[in-house]
C-alpha cells in the first residue's frame, strides 16, 4: 500500500459505492470486481496531480511526459489513469463553460435514399455503407472464438487439467487426430511420441509434417 498514493484506494471505494447505488436504483447491473492485469487503472482528485503544458505530475511517480497538452480550459476536476495495449492513458475531466451555439452557415437540403446495396445514398451521389457486414463479421468472430474455446477445453481434458486451469509453462496442447491427418496428408500416419516429435522439430524433412514418423516395413 505504501507504493501507491492513498488517493487511489480511496477513490476505488467511492466508485464502488456509486456502482452499488446505480445497481440498487436499476440504472446498472451488479458491479464486477476488477482483476489484477485486467482493466488496470486508478483515479486521482484534482489536489493530487498537477499539469504543466504537456507534463503531468503523479504522486509516487513524479513528472511524466504526455503525448499532447490539455486541449480544454477550465477547472480540472479529476484524472483517471488506465492501462491499455501496454500503454498508459490519462483521462482528465475538465469543467468548462458551455460553448455558444451558432447557426449553421450552410442551410441547403439533401435528399436521402435508403437502399439495399448501400444503406443510404445522398442526392450528391455519396453512398453510406450500412453496419450489416460489420455485424456479420462480429458474429463470425464470436462463433470461431467459441469453437476455439471448446477445442482448448477438450485438449485440457485430454491432459488431465481442469477446464479453467492455466497451461503450465513448456506444456503443449495435444493435436487432434483430424488435424494430424489434415496436415500430413497420410491417412494412416502414426501418432508421434514426445521424444520423436522433439527430434523431428530440430531438423524437419522437406514435404513432411513436423512429428511425422514413417511406418516401418517388415520383411
Amino acid at each position: 500500500m505504501l507504493e501507491v498514493t492513498k488517493n487511489a484506494p480511496q477513490m476505488a471505494i467511492v466508485q464502488l459505492g456509486d456502482a452499488f447505488k446505480n445497481f440498487r436504483s436499476g440504472r446498472a447491473e451488479y458491479p464486477k470486481f476488477r482483476k489484477k492485469g485486467v482493466h488496470e487503472g486508478f483515479t486521482l482528485t484534482n489536489d493530487q496531480f498537477f499539469i504543466d503544458d504537456s507534463r503531468i505530475r503523479i504522486p509516487k511517480r513524479g513528472w511524466v511526459r504526455m503525448r499532447e497538452s490539455l486541449r480544454f480550459t477550465g477547472k480540472i476536476m479529476s484524472a483517471t489513469l488506465s492501462r491499455g495495449a501496454d500503454k498508459w492513458f490519462a483521462g482528465i475531466t475538465v469543467d468548462t463553460e458551455d460553448s455558444p451555439k451558432r447557426r449553421a452557415e450552410n442551410q441547403g437540403a439533401t435528399g436521402v435514399d435508403l437502399g439495399v446495396s448501400a444503406w443510404a445514398t445522398l442526392s450528391a451521389g455519396e453512398k453510406v455503407a450500412g453496419p450489416k457486414p460489420h455485424r456479420e463479421l462480429l458474429e463470425r468472430q464470436r462463433r470461431l472464438s467459441r469453437s476455439l474455446s471448446r477445442k482448448h477445453k477438450a485438449a485440457k481434458a485430454q491432459l488431465g487439467l481442469a477446464a479453467n486451469a492455466h497451461i503450465p509453462k513448456g506444456m503443449r496442447l495435444p493435436v487432434s487426430e483430424n488435424a494430424k491427418k489434415a496436415g500430413s496428408g497420410y491417412p494412416d500416419a502414426m501418432p508421434a511420441s514426445p521424444i520423436s516429435e522433439k527430434r523431428c522439430c530440430t531438423s524437419p524433412r522437406p514435404n513432411r509434417p513436423v512429428g511425422f514418423i514413417p511406418p516401418v516395413s517388415r520383411t
